[in-house]
This record gives C-alpha cells, sequence and structure tokens, in this order.
C-alpha cells in the first residue's frame, strides 16, 4: 500500500468514526433530563449530566506540577526534576496574590541511579521519582498554605505504566510513591483541602462503559456497540453543552482488584471519583479526579468542584485547564539541555578514566 493509500485511508477511518460519535451523541442528548435508577456501587446520580453553577472565585487555589528529564550513562542513569507548587489568592473574583512553592525559579533536584537499570525500569524510575517529587510538593504546599483546593496535573494516582514488574529493582521506590501518596491524601483531609486532579488528555472509556452497561441496556440504540469502541472525551464532546458536567462515577469499579488501587490502604481505594466537564466551546470535555470525603455528600461536593475547575478552566474557548496548573507548569518545565549539561559536566570532570558515555552517543562519524 502506497503512501496516499494510507493516507486516504486514513481520513476515511477518522471521517467515519466522527460520524457515527455524532449519531450516537445526539441520540444520547435526548436521554439527558431522563431519570435513571442510582446503583451505589457504579451510578451516584440520576441524571446523567448536570448544570454547572457559576461561581466567584474566592481564597486560594493551589496548583501542583512538575518536569523532568533524564539521560542514560552506561552504568549511571541522571534524572533532574523540578516539582513547583503555585498558589493563587482570589478576592471578590479577581486574583489579588501568587505564592511559589519552593520558589518562583528553582533549581530543579538531580537523582542519581548506579543499579544498572534496564531500560523499561529506568522510564518507569523516571515516571515514579517525577510524581514522588510532585505528591511531596503538593504536601508541602496544602501544609503551608491552607488553600481551600489543590489541583494537580494529571490523575490522582499512579498509572499502570508508573508499576514496575514484580521482579523490578525499583520496587521500593514505587512502594515509597504510594506512601506518599496516601500521606497527601491524610493531609489534604486534614486540612479539610478539596485534592482535584485534571487529565489534560484523558482516554478513559470508563464512562461509556457504565453508560453501556448500567444505563442504557433498556434502551433500543443500536449505536450502543459503539460505545465500547470510543473514548469518554470525544463521547461527551457530543454530549455536553458548555457549562455542564457529567454524572460522577468511581474510579474502578473493583478497587480492589484494581492494579494501582489495590497497593493503596482500604481507607483510600474506595475514595476516588470522576466525572467530566465541559467549560469551553471549541475544546474537549476536561477529566477531573477528586478525593471523596465520606462526611460530605458525594453530588454536592461533585457540584462544588466542577464549579470551581470550570471557573479556572474557561479563560480561553480552544483550551480548557485550571490557569493554576498552566502557570505552575510554566515554570516546572524542563528542556533536555538542561540534562544534558549534568551529564556534561561529571563527563569533563572524569575525563577519561572512566569509559561512561553510550556507544550511541559516542558514534565517531
Amino acid at each position: 500500500m502506497d503512501l496516499s493509500s494510507v493516507i486516504m485511508e486514513a481520513v476515511e477511518s477518522i471521517s467515519s468514526a466522527e460520524s457515527k460519535r455524532m449519531v450516537l451523541g445526539e441520540k444520547l442528548r435526548k436521554l439527558k433530563q431522563i431519570q435513571h435508577s442510582v446503583d451505589e456501587r457504579e451510578v451516584f446520580e440520576n441524571k446523567l449530566s448536570f448544570p454547572i453553577k457559576g461561581i466567584e472565585l474566592d481564597g486560594r487555589i493551589a496548583g501542583v506540577d512538575s518536569g523532568f528529564v533524564g539521560k542514560n550513562l552506561f552504568f549511571l542513569d541522571l534524572i533532574l526534576v523540578r516539582s513547583v507548587g503555585v498558589v493563587f489568592e482570589y478576592e471578590q473574583g479577581r486574583l489579588k496574590k501568587a505564592f511559589y512553592h519552593p520558589n518562583f525559579f528553582s533549581f530543579p533536584m538531580p537523582h542519581l541511579s548506579n543499579n544498572a537499570l534496564e531500560l523499561d525500569e529506568f522510564n518507569c524510575s523516571k515516571s515514579i521519582i517525577r510524581l514522588r517529587e510532585e505528591t511531596r510538593t503538593a504536601t508541602e504546599v496544602i501544609q503551608e498554605f491552607s488553600p481551600k483546593y489543590c489541583f494537580l496535573d494529571g490523575s490522582i494516582i499512579p498509572q499502570y505504566a508508573d508499576k514496575p514488574r514484580k521482579d523490578s529493582k525499583i520496587k521500593h521506590i514505587y512502594h515509597s510513591l504510594i506512601q506518599e501518596f496516601e500521606r497527601l491524601f491524610e493531609t489534604a483531609e486534614n486540612k479539610n483541602c478539596f485534592l482535584v486532579a485534571c487529565v489534560e488528555d484523558s482516554r478513559g472509556s470508563r464512562f461509556a462503559s457504565i453508560l453501556k452497561e448500567k444505563i442504557l441496556s433498556k434502551e433500543k440504540l443500536s449505536e450502543t456497540d459503539y460505545l465500547s469502541e470510543t473514548m469518554d472525551a470525544i463521547l461527551l464532546d457530543y454530549f455536553l453543552d458548555v457549562g455542564e458536567r457529567s454524572m460522577v462515577f468511581r474510579y474502578s469499579s473493583e478497587a480492589k482488584a484494581h492494579p494501582i488501587l489495590s497497593d493503596f490502604s482500604e481507607q483510600w481505594r474506595d475514595s476516588v471519583f470522576c466525572c467530566y466537564l465541559k467549560p469551553a466551546p471549541l475544546d474537549r470535555p476536561l477529566r477531573i479526579e477528586f478525593l471523596h470525603s465520606k462526611e460530605k455528600e458525594l453530588s454536592k461536593e461533585a457540584e462544588e468542584i466542577a464549579s470551581i475547575a470550570s471557573a479556572l478552566s474557561s479563560m480561553h474557548r480552544e483550551y480548557a485547564f485550571p490557569s493554576v496548573l498552566i502557570e505552575a507548569d510554566l515554570h516546572a518545565r524542563l528542556k533536555p539541555e538542561e540534562v544534558e549539561t549534568v551529564s556534561q559536566k561529571i563527563l569533563d570532570k572524569l575525563a577519561n578514566k572512566v569509559k561512561l558515555r553510550m556507544r550511541r552517543d559516542a558514534r565517531p562519524f
């Protein structure tokens, strides 16, 4: 198959899938206001979508993000991580002050490993170390500034790719990461802070799965089989109007069997919930994950969190993401040149005493 044929096939496939999503989305829109039964194992609200109440930003709202770069040397791995917390203080809807933790500008933290990690372990190690620094920063920000809301960039728990294989040398680092997450959860609960994670480009399909199996099983829609093939954010782009959120659902229906949640203590594994909201007209819905306090009513908690997240994410009609996280990302971001500079200084001091450079980086021609 030549290149032009591949391009045409891709265009036709995308166009066909888009048409199916559009038809299904329009049919689902008719079911918005229909009440359905509540099943507390999966479904906690009796409608598929809810309007987001407008809110005037007030008080302190934090955002935490991190950046990292890594470099493989022959028997040494170098990772640079910069984790930054930003706190916006609002007063009657206006940004009054901004605080930065640890500083407005901070040097990245270097991490060295001489465990001769395999490639998959090195990639996993980079991610774990970054997440560990990020959760520590979030904990410190909540303790120091006492924000009412703390936003995280990415999921509220580690992902599948962050978990090393059973025989890995870095299992202990992963277990320390889980401890840091639980410490963060406990700090947020003790300080009465809403912990909210925003997934920039979610590929989740839990909402579509729940919709098909729990709600639409009795509806005669020929397109429901297509729900198994689409991502939530794409489906909900046709379903949600600007200023609406989806119903709330659990992160996982079987937390004890979930490969990541099962590593958490029972106190936390059943406390992670999700929903989607649409703050901007020309961007896809945003997935938010939050830690639910059993002392609060789930729907009211989701309503408040969605209102704050939407207010922070509706600054641009084509990009829906909380402004406090955009600011944190700008301060945390690292460039590949930064790790190259550090690794080169190490090599310069060693001179030719040790063959540390990777062969692919030392090719003479």
